[in-house]
């Protein structure tokens, strides 16, 4: 397949996937939507409602990117990085659909593998962003590093909600106790990609979840320690952005790669 055909079936599986994402918001797959779903399975480590509102500025990124890369696919410039991402960005977006229809039917535990698929293509896709030098580079990064940022989060509050509808427990300890152990891997695990990935806005989604998971304890009441270690999670996430920012000689990726 050409570069370019490339390119435009980007476009055309991307509008897909809006099209199968509206279907499983709606709730017209299998009559349940995935909020009502993540209601139905409740964890403490999930954001609250409106912190999901950032899917909006993901996917408007997402559609601007693939459009300015379908435009401009006949310039040698953009051969390199429409033939490496495609294959990762294909993945992805099949992946998320799979992911709608998976757990619109409460297949939590199958949706879970391919949550962490589609979380896999996106950080293979955005080590090609870094690597791969092309015009507007730092908007690429800008994009897939919200995606992969946020996704990683999802993907944790996807596999809580796994072990609540198998009711699972272990040695007895406590959910809240869980919630904490959870909280801070995925800070440890954020802050190594950050670092891996070079890329200063992966880190902010990841803080914002932390704001929607800090209202979320909130509302419940009764998790004190939880609330003031999800403001740890957002303050750690803001020095992390800021320290690659830096690393990266006031960057989002390092200025020796970046265009």
């Amino acid at each position: 397949m050409s570069t370019q055909k490339k390119a435009w079936s980007n476009v055309v599986l991307l509008l897909f996937t809006f099209f199968v994402n509206f279907l499983g918001a709606s709730g017209f797959i299998n009559g349940m939507s995935q909020a009502a779903v993540s209601d139905k399975y409740n964890t403490l480590i999930a954001p609250a409602g409106f912190t999901f509102s950032i899917w909006g500025i993901i996917y408007s990124l997402l559609l601007i990117w693939v459009l300015f890369i379908a435009f401009n696919s006949k310039k040698v410039t953009y051969r390199d990085i429409i033939n490496a991402v495609t294959p990762f960005y294909w993945l992805s977006l099949v992946t998320n659909m799979i992911w709608i229809v998976t757990f619109s039917f409460e297949w939590v535990g199958i949706s879970t593998i391919f949550i962490f698929t589609y979380l896999f293509a996106l950080t293979a896709s955005l080590n090609k962003i870094r690597t791969i030098k092309h015009p507007g580079q730092w908007f690429s990064a800008i994009t897939f590093g919200l995606h992969t940022g946020w996704l990683l989060i999802a993907s944790v509050v996807n596999a809580a909600a796994f072990l609540v509808q198998i009711n699972w427990s272990v040695f007895g300890i406590s959910d809240a106790v869980w919630t904490g152990i959870v909280m801070i891997v995925a800070m440890a695990i954020a802050a190594f990609v950050t670092e891996s990935m070079r890329n200063a806005i992966l880190p902010l989604p990841i803080a914002w979840a932390f704001y929607g998971v800090r209202s979320t304890l909130i509302e419940k009441g009764g998790y004190t320690v939880l609330e003031m270690l999800a403001i740890v999670g957002i303050v750690v996430m803001l020095l992390v952005s800021i320290r690659i920012f830096i690393k990266n000689d006031k960057g989002i990726l390092p200025i020796k790669e970046a265009i």
